[in-house]
């Protein structure tokens, strides 16, 4: 009986194919994770700017409420208040700027909250 044995010099013809399926599943890796990163940005900054959101909408809450404190004199009264996180108010009364005095009938006000760029507004409408 006679045994061929089998030389390892085919390889010498394949040394660059792992390379190649190398650089290819890096090229698959790399489209999935891109194409999954495009999925889920936009409702990572969807989350965030709704807790944005949120803030700006108690700032506005808070302005009105201060203004109807302000409107029914009661003590202590205060000019303005601040809000620990940073979001600002403005409270309109008709076309320009309110000072929520007792004055300001009828009491048809609003007041715009903002927080790192997003805006919310409430309207305060007497009947």
């Amino acid at each position: 009986m006679n045994f061929k044995i089998l030389s390892m010099s085919n390889n010498s013809n394949q040394k660059g194919s792992i390379l190649i399926f190398s650089v290819l599943m890096l090229g698959v890796i790399l489209t999935i994770t891109l194409a999954l990163g495009n999925i889920f940005l936009p409702r990572l900054r969807t989350s965030s700017e709704t807790i944005n959101s949120i803030s700006a909408i108690y700032a506005a809450d808070s302005a009105l409420e201060w203004c109807l404190h302000e409107q029914r004199g009661r003590p202590p009264s205060v000019n303005t208040f601040a809000i620990s996180t940073g979001a600002t108010y403005i409270v309109y009364f008709g076309s320009g700027i309110a000072t929520c005095a007792s004055t300001e009938t009828p009491l048809n006000h609003r007041a715009v909250g903002t927080y790192r760029g997003v805006t919310r507004s409430l309207d305060l409408i007497e009947d």
